[in-house]
This record gives C-alpha cells, sequence and structure tokens, in this order.
C-alpha cells in the first residue's frame, strides 16, 4: 500500500477487500495514499469505497493516535472529500490530545478544518490554546498553515496571530513564497494589524518575486491592500512583474490584482492595461464577485476602459439576480465614476436592487443612491426603495453616507421629505464627523432639495467657518451657493468665505467662479475685495465659462453693483457669439445685468434682440419682464423684440408676480412702444391684485399707463383703493411718481386722494431732484384747474414757487425743427416769442403771449415709437395749456418733414394758422 506502484484503485481495492483487517494505522495511512495519489481527482471522490473508508475511520477514531488524526483530517480535505460525520469525530476527539501534537500535526489538522470548510470551533480553541507556547519548533510551512487556517476558518485567536507575527518575523528568510504569500493573506483576512510582520514581507518579497505563482503575487498584493499597508516597493516589483505572467492568472485572481492596486492607491497603468486587454474575452469565468470588483477596481484607479466595461456590462445584465448587495452597488458605482454609458445594466441593476434592499447594509444604499444620480439614470422605483428604506437605518450611515443619500436624491430631483427630515434631524449633532466635502454637499443637498432645515444650517454655519482652510474650490462656492439658495443668514460664514477665497481663485474653476460671486451676491453680503478678486481673475478665462456661468456672473456684478468694467467689457466681446448656447433666463439675465449696471453693449443687445423674439415661448414671465425692462432701462430700440413680448405676454399674464406685471408696464412706456393690448391686459390682471403689489409697483404701474397715454379708469381707481392706506410707505420718488400720474390722466374724481398724496410729499421735498419736484409741480397745477376752490388748501401750494423753479431749471434746447419753424413763421408774419415762459413756468416753443396763442412743434419724443400717437406727457401738457386759456397749434415732425421748400413750409403754416398771404398779425 505504500510502494511507488500504489493508486487510488489500488488502495481502495485492497481496503474493500480486507478492510475489517486494517488497524487504525492502516486506515489513517490508506485515506493519507488516496488523497496523496488521487489529488482531486472526481471519480475517486465520487467513488462509495471511499465514502466507506471514511466511515472506518470514524468509528475507530478513538484508536488513531495524534499523527493518524492529522493525516486522516489532511487527507480528506486534501482530496475534497465530504466527509462531515468523520471530522465531526476527529473534532471530538483530538482536542483532549493535542499536547501529543507535534508542530506539522497541529498545523496540518488546523489547515485540514479549515480547509474542508468544517465549523469546528472546540478544535480551532485549543489549538490556539497549545500552539502558541510551542510556535518556535514550527517550521515556516507550518507557521504559514496555521495563519492560513485560521483566517480562513473565520476563527478570532488574536494572541495566535500577535505569536504568530512575532515568530514569523524573523524567520521570513526561510519562508518560501508560498508561505510569505499565505502569511500575509492570512494576517490580512483575520484583520490583525502587524505592521512589523508586513513590513519584513515587504522587504523580502519584492527580490522573490520570480518564485511566486500568480495565486501568490495576487493574495500577496490583495493582504497589503486589505491591511492598508504602503508599501510602494512591493508594490511596484508586482506590478512589473505581473503582466507578463496574467495569462496564467484565474479570474479571481486578476480581479483580486486589480482590486488591491486601486485600493492601495498605486499607480499601474501598465499593469491595469494588460488586464484591460486580457479580461474581456474571460469575464464568462468570472463569478458576480470578481465581475463587481475589477469594475470597482477600474473605476477607483481612474482608467478608462470601455471595451472592458462595455464587456462587464453585458456579462451583469444577464447575471444580477446573483449578485449580493455589495455587487450591485459597487458595479452601479463603477459605472458612475467613470462616466461610461450602460443604460441597460442600470435598468438591470435598479430592477434587481429594488426589492432586495432590506439586505442592503448602509453604504451599499447611499453608494447605490449615487450611482444613479451621477450617472444621470432615472430609476424612480428604486429611489422611492431607498427612501423608504433608509429612513430608520440612517443611525448606521456614516457621515459620507448622509451626506452622499443627501446628495444623490438632490441630484436625481427626487422628493423625500421624511428622508431629508430624518438627515435633517440627525446629522447636526454628527457634524464633526464630517469632511469638508461631507459639510458642503449636505448643504448643497438640502439647498437644492428645496427643504427648510434651519438647524442643521445653523450647525454647518457653526461647524463650518474654522475649518474652511481643508474646503477645496468646489466645496467653498458650493458651501456659499447653498447657504444663498436657502436663504439661511450666515453672516460669519460668508465673511469667513470671503476672508478666504480671493487668494486661492486661481484653483477655482468657472463653475465656482461664477457660484461664487452669485452666492454673495443673492445673499446681499458685501465683499468687495471677493468681487475685486474675481473681477481680475475672471476676464482671462470668460472662454471657459459657459453659457450660465457668463450669464450668471454678470447677474451677480449687477446685483451686488460692484463696478467692474474691465469684466463687463469681455463679457459683452464674448458672449453675442455664443448666444445660441443661452437658456432663455442666461438671456434675460444678461441684459438685464448690463442694464442694471449701466454699461453699454450695442452688440449684445443687439444680438440678444435678433435671438430671443422666436424663443419668447420658452421665457418664465419672470424673464420676458426682466427683457422688456433691461431694453427700456438701457435705452436700446429693438422694435421687434418688444412687439414678441407684446405678442406673447398677455395671455400668460396670470404667471407674472405683481413686481413682473409693473416692470412689464414700465418697460413699453419708457420704450416709447404701442401695445394698448398688453396694456389693456395688464390693467385686467394686475387691478384684482394690487394689494400684492409693493408701493414702487403701484407708482410705477401709474406711471406706465399714463406715460404710454392709456386710459385705464378701473385701473386708476383700484390703485387709488390699494394705495390710499399704505402712502407712508410710499417713497418720495413714488409719491412724485404717482401724483404726476393720476394729474396725467386727468383724474377728477376726487381730490382727497391729490391731497393725501400731496400731504406726505411735502414733508420730504428735499430728497427729491429737480425732476421729481417737476413732477409736482404739473400735479398741483392739475389740482389747482380742478378744484381751484381747494388750492388754497393744498399742501404743495405753499411750495408753489419752489415747484415751478424746479420745473423751470429744465434748460430749454431748441432743435433744428423747431429753429426751421420760427424761421418760417418770420416769413410768413407770424410774430412770436421763441422759447415762450407762460406765468406757470410752462414753455412753448413759439407765442404771442398777448392773444394767448402758440405753435409747438413735436419733434419725434413727442409720441409713441414709431407711431403718430402722442405720449401721455405730451397730451398732458396740451390739456393744461388749454385749460390756461391758451390756443395752441401743433407742427408734427412726420408733418413738416414732408414738405419742398419754403413755398409748402409757408402755405402749410398759413393754412394752420389761418394768416393770409398778406396778414403780419
Amino acid at each position: 500500500m505504500t510502494g511507488r506502484s500504489a493508486t487510488p484503485e489500488t488502495i481502495l481495492s485492497l481496503f474493500a477487500a480486507q478492510g475489517e483487517k486494517f488497524s487504525a494505522r492502516n486506515l489513517s495511512t490508506a485515506a493519507h495514499r488516496v488523497a496523496k495519489f488521487g489529488g482531486q481527482n472526481r471519480d475517486v471522490r465520487r467513488d462509495r469505497r471511499v465514502m466507506a473508508l471514511a466511515d472506518a475511520c470514524r468509528r475507530r477514531v478513538y484508536e488513531f493516535n495524534p499523527q493518524n488524526l492529522s493525516n486522516t483530517a489532511w487527507a480528506f480535505a486534501t482530496a475534497g472529500i465530504e466527509a462531515p460525520q468523520l471530522f465531526a469525530a476527529i473534532a471530538d476527539a483530538a482536542p483532549s490530545r493535542l499536547g501529543e501534537f507535534n508542530p506539522q500535526e497541529l498545523a496540518n489538522t488546523a489547515w485540514a478544518f479549515a480547509t474542508a470548510g468544517m465549523e469546528a470551533p472546540q478544535i480551532f480553541a485549543a489549538i490556539a490554546g497549545a500552539a502558541p507556547s510551542r510556535l518556535g519548533e514550527f517550521k515556516p510551512q507550518e507557521l504559514a498553515n496555521t495563519a492560513w487556517a485560521f483566517a480562513k476558518a473565520g476563527i478570532d485567536a488574536r494572541e495566535l496571530f500577535t505569536a504568530i507575527a512575532d515568530a514569523a518575523s524573523s524567520r521570513l528568510g526561510e519562508f518560501n513564497s508560498q508561505n510569505l504569500a499565505n502569511t500575509a493573506w492570512a494576517f490580512a483576512t483575520a484583520g490583525i494589524e502587524s505592521p512589523q510582520l508586513f513590513a519584513a514581507i515587504a522587504n523580502v518579497a519584492p527580490s522573490r518575486l520570480g518564485e511566486f505563482n500568480r495565486q501568490g503575487l495576487a493574495n500577496t498584493a490583495w493582504a497589503f491592500a486589505t491591511a492598508g499597508i504602503e508599501a510602494p516597493q512591493l508594490f511596484a516589483a508586482i506590478a512589473g512583474a505581473a503582466p507578463s505572467r496574467l495569462g496564467e492568472f484565474n479570474p479571481q485572481e486578476l480581479s483580486n490584482t486589480a482590486w488591491a492596486f486601486a485600493t492601495a492607491k498605486i499607480e499601474a497603468r501598465k499593469l491595469f492595461t494588460a488586464i484591460a486587454g486580457l479580461a474581456p474575452s474571460r469575464l464568462g469565468d468570472f463569478n458576480p464577485h470578481d465581475l463587481a470588483n475589477t469594475a470597482w477596481a477600474f473605476a477607483k484607479a481612474r482608467i478608462y476602459a470601455p471595451e472592458l466595461f462595455a464587456a462587464i456590462a453585458n456579462a451583469i445584465s444577464l447575471r444580477p439576480g446573483e449578485f449580493n448587495p455589495q455587487g450591485l452597488a459597487n458595479t452601479a458605482w463603477a459605472f458612475a465614476t467613470t462616466g461610461i454609458e450602460a443604460p441597460h445594466l442600470f435598468a438591470a441593476i435598479a430592477g434587481a436592487a429594488s426589492s432586495r434592499l432590506g439586505e442592503f447594509n448602509s453604504q451599499n444604499l447611499a453608494n447605490a443612491a449615487w450611482a444613479f444620480a451621477t450617472a444621470g439614470i432615472e430609476a424612480p422605483h428604486l429611489f422611492a426603495a431607498i427612501a423608504d428604506a433608509a429612513p430608520s437605518r440612517l443611525g448606521e450611515f456614516n457621515s459620507q453616507e448622509l451626506s452622499n443619500t443627501a446628495w444623490a436624491f438632490a441630484t436625481a430631483k427626487i422628493e423625500a421629505r421624511k428622508l431629508f427630515a430624518e438627515i435633517a434631524g440627525l446629522a447636526p449633532s454628527r457634524l464633526g464627523e464630517f469632511n469638508p466635502q461631507g459639510l458642503a454637499n449636505t448643504a448643497w443637498a438640502f439647498a437644492t432639495a428645496g427643504i427648510e432645515a434651519p438647524q442643521l444650517f445653523a450647525a454647518i454655519a457653526d461647524a463650518a467657518p474654522s475649518r474652511l482652510s481643508e474646503f477645496n474650490s468646489q466645496e467653498l462656492s458650493n458651501t456659499a451657493w447653498a447657504f444663498a439658495t436657502a436663504n439661511i443668514e450666515a453672516r460669519k460664514l460668508f465673511t469667513a468665505i470671503a476672508g478666504l477665497a480671493p487668494s486661492r481663485l486661481g484653483e477655482f474653476n468657472p463653475q465656482d467662479l461664477a457660484n461664487m460671486a452669485w452666492a454673495f451676491a443673492t445673499a446681499g453680503i458685501e465683499a468687495p475685495q471677493l468681487f475685486a478678486a474675481i473681477a481680475n481673475v475672471a476676464p482671462s478665462r470668460l472662454g471657459e465659462f459657459n453659457s450660465q456661468e457668463l450669464s450668471n456672473t454678470a447677474w451677480a456684478f449687477a446685483t451686488a453693483k460692484i463696478e467692474a468694467r474691465k469684466l463687463f467689457t469681455a463679457i459683452a466681446g464674448l458672449a453675442p457669439s455664443r448666444l445660441g448656447e443661452f437658456n432663455p433666463q442666461d438671456l434675460a439675465n444678461m441684459a438685464w445685468a448690463f442694464a442694471t449696471v449701466g454699461i453699454e453693449a450695442p452688440q449684445l443687445f443687439a444680438a440678444i434682440a435678433n435671438v430671443a423674439p422666436s424663443r419668447l415661448g420658452e421665457f418664465n414671465p419672470q424673464g420676458l419682464a426682466n427683457t422688456a425692462w433691461a431694453f427700456a432701462t438701457a435705452g436700446i430700440e429693438a422694435p421687434q423684440l418688444f412687439a414678441a413680448i407684446a405678442n406673447v405676454a398677455p395671455s400668460r399674464l396670470g404667471e407674472f408676480n405683481p413686481q413682473g406685471l409693473a416692470n412689464t408696464a414700465w418697460a413699453f412706456a419708457t420704450a416709447g412702444i404701442k401695445a394698448p393690448q398688453l396694456f389693456a391686459a395688464i390693467a385686467d390682471a394686475a387691478s384684482s391684485r394690487l394689494g400684492e403689489f409693493s408701493s414702487q409697483g403701484l407708482a410705477i404701474t401709474a406711471w406706465a399707463f399714463a406715460t404710454a397715454g392709456i386710459e385705464a379708469p378701473q385701473l386708476f381707481a383700484a390703485i387709488v383703493g390699494a394705495a390710499s392706506s399704505r402712502l407712508g410707505e410710499f417713497n418720495s420718488q413714488n409719491l412724485a411718481n404717482t401724483a404726476w400720474a393720476f394729474a396725467c390722466v386727468d383724474w377728477k374724481k376726487d381730490s382727497e386722494f391729490f391731497a393725501e398724496l400731496a400731504s406726505i410729499a411735502v414733508t420730504d421735498l428735499d430728497a427729491l431732484d429737480y425732476r421729481e419736484l417737476s413732477q409736482l409741480h404739473l400735479a398741483s397745477l392739475h389740482f389747482h384747474l380742478e378744484w381751484p376752490d381747494l388750492h388754497r388748501n393744498f399742501p404743495l401750494s405753499k411750495q408753489q414757487q419752489m415747484l415751478q423753479e424746479a420745473y423751470q431749471r429744465q434748460d430749454p434746447s431748441p432743435s433744428q425743427l423747431q429753429r426751421d419753424v420760427a424761421t418760417a413763421l418770420d416769413r410768413i408774419g407770424w410774430t412770436h416769442v421763441f422759447e415762450h415762459v407762460t406765468e406757470e413756468g410752462l414753455s412753448l416753443d413759439m407765442a404771442q403771449p398777448d392773444t394767448k396763442r402758440a405753435v409747438e412743434v413735436d419733434g419725434p419724443y413727442h409720441y409713441l415709437k414709431r407711431t403718430r400717437v402722442e405720449n401721455g406727457a405730451t397730451r398732458f401738457k396740451s390739456r393744461l395749456l388749454r385749460r390756461l386759456g391758451w390756443n395752441v397749434a401743433h407742427v408734427p415732425f412726420f408733418e413738416w418733414n414732408v414738405l419742398d421748400g419754403e413755398q409748402e413750409q409757408d402755405s402749410y403754416l398759413r393754412a394752420m394758422l389761418q394768416v393770409s398771404a398778406t396778414s403780419h398779425s
């Protein structure tokens, strides 16, 4: 039975014929020889005689000596023969006799039970107790095998591992390559920290890697990565040795090698490239764990391998049900991290994961949500399931998982109020655990999701300032953006950011620069040094900005009222050629910003006016109002744009807020645009909502209708009703505008409203400039003419001289047209005073004071643009002059300009003034 010619067949045949005569030693020897000569032979494992041998050994196990016990266990483990009853018998018999075992027998017994996967805590406990004092007698292989066995069996034996580490460290020169690899693997698997042992292995192994088999290479790398031991020389040596031998590696070894280098953060592009080239054709052999780990490793190492990922995606899509939760989550994470599109894979993962979330740990839940959000994959059922599963388990989440989960739901625009509420309740007390990215992302997530969480924001505002030096540029920018978006007052935080950011703007990308400016402007925080630094850095980098970043930057500087001419000039030069990239809000904000800061940019405005009309259907109400306001404020003529807004806006006025209604009316009036249907629609929409208008909104609405010459008696009556009780809120300019507007439209219904306006305005006349005082002068004149009996008690009557003087400060600037008409009047003998001023301060172009006859030359500014319709101010002045007894003839520019020569001009004026050719009146 022990000869060279012995085979499993001859041994088993002998046992079958004479087994009842075998001694305990013969039984053990037979088992040992079957394993030694038969190995993992499938036919041997299936042979019924083998099971009979196992049963015979079991029955005689208490007759076995230590060598028999050890050899028998080793034999059945080596042959891969399942014999649970035999192993149970050995586990029962051996512990009391371990003192008789030699080192090899101790090591082999532990190895056998671990290899066979037999749970036998009593025998492992006994070996762990017996071995440490005898490790000096162990050979290198016995030390390595013992460690491997306890790690493989998952037995906690810290004292034994510590003793092995002490014994092995000084003897590693005696270890063969497999012993080195197995020892490292065992300590890593058992989670035993032994830096001295790992350092010694890292020192010995590199020069001997040629002796390592493929499993040894993979396991060694895996062990150092798992244990978190830095060993750059060892990893460099493995990275050099492995690529030429990868053809020998099995799928697990390929996967583990990639995983190890990625986990250890070792750059090994040649190795990863070799794995990426070899793996796709062999993915059918990979188990789910290997597939997930390979994808994870390449993503973690930032290695772009589209062919490999495409192959992995195809392989996993067919087998998602075989993956464990970590495999599903890690695969999704990997594809999201690399940005490789695989919608069919994500769909398969979403389908497999949704019903299994109860098996997911906190990291898996957070990573799955993060991955789908990052990849931009819509998976409402999965997110709903996570939102349902996560809240009750948030106490298990670490800080990064809390932050990533909030970020994912905000990014994916998934409403999960309960989840956010739970995070908001839990996070404040744990912010000390959050890293800067976690703090910034959490604030960003709640702001983006529009979730009110004042206690959470207050806690972040308190925690962040002292740690801002740890924040990168994006984290600084996102934090400021979040607090501004959430409308949270955090002056201390903003001040700290403003102090730190200027010196670091070189690190900021365009989005960070734009967001930082936007945040401070939105929050209303004065930060002149920060804005100055941004204004200095940004112009040379505007080519990198996208359309929204250009628009937001301009908007921010305009809102913060920061003068940055160089920056605005650079934006104005760049933006026109890129307006096709701008969304409607960007177009509106850009126009608004330039108008607000008063920067002339005719090419930019012309480009916006050209692009916008065809896209107004995409504009929101504020965008429509702001665009009209901007062109009117900047004094830019854009008839097609205004016409398009006038056409689009009426049907959407129900969506406008009060400021939008007021600003739209103001814009069309200021630009002198005829838009009767728009004004009628605004009058209808505004009348019932005036209670929502600010005092300025009421004032400019009245001013706009008056200026545009629009009759809207119901609107003005509603303004009286809304404003009367609120006049104390009106500033001096609003009072002057309102008084002028009601006078301009010839308001006659009552005198009390005028008196109330005047009684408040008169208390702060010093705050008004001459234009506003002029408005009050005309309003007072209207009151005097309409209610002469009450004028003496009118609050402005005692200030009439001052008001009139202010009105007359408007220097006359006669046009060439006016001078031409005056010359013609002289030719026909109509004597006159040029630029006559009436007793009430009204100016007349040419007048005969004695007869109260006058000629007014009406240039283009007397009319709505491109029309022959007089504007409100012109009508108002004409009406006042008539009420004062003047007979005024008007010479419109469009009639005069078509006259051909002096003869036609003279004839025109004679007919108008009823002057004969021989008269010289």
